[in-house]
């Protein structure tokens, strides 16, 4: 099923893909310079040793919310205008209608909830109970309780972040894959809700419910005949089908990319439990050399098998919503510091 989702998800390019974020040079705006956080040394090569690669990681600026059908930019969703314009990208691909038009409720927390009949999300203040980030899905409201075919599209909820060159928040002081010694991934996780609600016609390859977090791996090494070339990094929060996800790998039948699916399983020995906090970290890097090795063993960005050409280019997370199923997820503490 996960085969399915990233070409129905980013239908036409890496610029649609990561599209209506704006372009950003740090020497030249120095509110994104305060997105770097430093460990107090500098390299070699004179960018900080310790690097940040998220920004507004408390969805503080809220999100640009995009068009399920078009991707075109519909406007802001935010909690306040005070923190600044969004950073972060608000997809729901093939949604039955767009939550941009939803008016919010203020929760006791103090936090924002935008909700139509279709998905919800949830944004407030850092002290919020209810931050980071609440993402909600409904499948049965999109589907109208009738299973979708195979190679139908479904409906997604997702937030990206552009982080690299030519036009992502950190721009060219993204570092490259080879010259990291470490990628530390963090987040928090509380899956405060899920019912698969099963009927006749169910197939788990084709209907189960995901929360993933992808990463964008592409070759962004100027005049490289590879250049622009990339693959899926998964971590795989969540899928109804498995107590703990494992590694799946697969190459997407529309856009031949591969997708390195790591699952759950290297981080932590167990899997979400409704109505528990989970926390899920560890170094991605020596996993992120693993997918580009089984790429290249595939056949695939052979234009270039040197780590130094790469770079992580886009983050995404989110719901992938195939079946009739109802998700609700909660994250903080979101980070990806590299080093």
């Amino acid at each position: 099923m996960k085969k399915f989702f990233l070409s129905l998800l980013f239908p036409v390019s890496i610029t649609a893909l990561i599209s209506c974020s704006r372009s950003a040079d740090l020497t030249a705006n120095p509110e994104l310079v305060k997105g770097v956080k430093t460990a107090g040394t500098v390299s070699a090569t004179g960018l900080p040793a310790s690097v940040n690669l998220l920004t507004d990681t408390g969805f503080q600026k809220g999100f640009n919310v995009l068009h399920p059908s078009t991707g075109a930019l519909q406007g802001p969703l935010q909690y306040t205008s005070s923190n600044g314009s969004p950073v972060w990208n608000l997809a729901q691909w093939y949604s039955a209608a767009s939550i941009y038009a939803a008016t919010p409720t203020i929760l006791s927390s103090g936090s924002y909830r935008y909700a139509n009949n279709y998905k919800a999300v949830t944004v407030g203040p850092a002290v919020s109970a209810d931050r980071s980030l609440v993402f909600a899905i409904n499948g049965q409201s999109e589907f109208n309780n009738t299973y979708r075919g195979a190679t139908d599209p479904f409906p997604v909820l997702l937030a990206d972040l552009k982080i690299a060159d030519p036009d992502g928040w950190l721009g060219t002081a993204t570092p490259f894959i080879g010259a990291m010694s470490s990628v530390q991934f963090d987040i928090d996780a509380l899956l405060q809700y899920h019912a698969r609600n099963q009927q006749a016609g169910y197939n788990s390859a084709i209907h189960a419910i995901q929360f993933s977090c992808t990463f964008l791996i592409q070759n962004l090494r100027q005049g490289n005949p590879g250049y622009g070339k990339s693959m899926y990094f998964l971590v795989m929060l969540y899928d109804d089908r498995y107590p703990l996800p494992g590694k799946s790998v697969s190459t997407d039948l529309f856009t031949g990319k591969l997708i390195y699916d790591v699952g759950l399983a290297p981080f932590t020995g167990s899997g979400l439990t409704a109505g528990q906090w989970k926390h899920v970290g560890g170094d991605l890097l020596p996993l992120i050399k693993d997918g580009l090795n089984e790429a290249w063993n595939r056949g695939l960005l052979t234009e270039s098998q040197n780590y130094n050409d790469y770079k992580i280019s886009l983050f995404t997370m989110g719901w992938e919503c195939p079946g009739l199923n109802i998700g609700t997820m909660q994250v903080k503490n979101l980070s990806l510091i590299a080093n």
